[in-house]
């Protein structure tokens, strides 16, 4: 019994290390496609994942929704910080805290965010 134990427990920690680098590389090319269209430079070796926790859908399916922070520059020198939160194969939402004013996409209180 303790063996077939040791081997879930392994097993689990496998799926979500596995997990864990395909949503990063999921996220990437999300925070990537966006800063480009805002016209910022997205820096791919900042993102980092910052908190991830169990969430539902509005389908009431429970998945982990990941929350990353990474950072973009507007003119190559300066560094500013962005969000993206991720449930299941979709970005919910997404943020860039450019100096002239934030840059938004979805809807923060999908994400549990205060709405401002």
């Amino acid at each position: 019994m303790d063996v077939l134990l040791t081997l879930a427990i392994v097993g689990l920690l496998v799926w979500l290390w596995l997990d864990g680098a395909r949503s990063r590389e999921f996220a990437i090319a999300h925070c990537r496609e966006f800063s480009e269209g805002n016209r910022v430079q997205f820096l791919d070796q900042s993102i980092h994942q910052s908190k991830m926790r169990f969430a539902r859908a509005r389908s009431g399916r429970i998945g982990l929704r990941r929350f990353y922070v990474f950072e973009f520059s507007i003119n190559g020198t300066d560094r500013y910080i962005g969000v993206a939160v991720e449930f299941g194969s979709r970005i919910e939402y997404m943020s860039l805290l450019h100096p002239e004013g934030e840059i938004i996409q979805g809807d923060r209180r999908l994400v549990g965010l205060p709405k401002d």
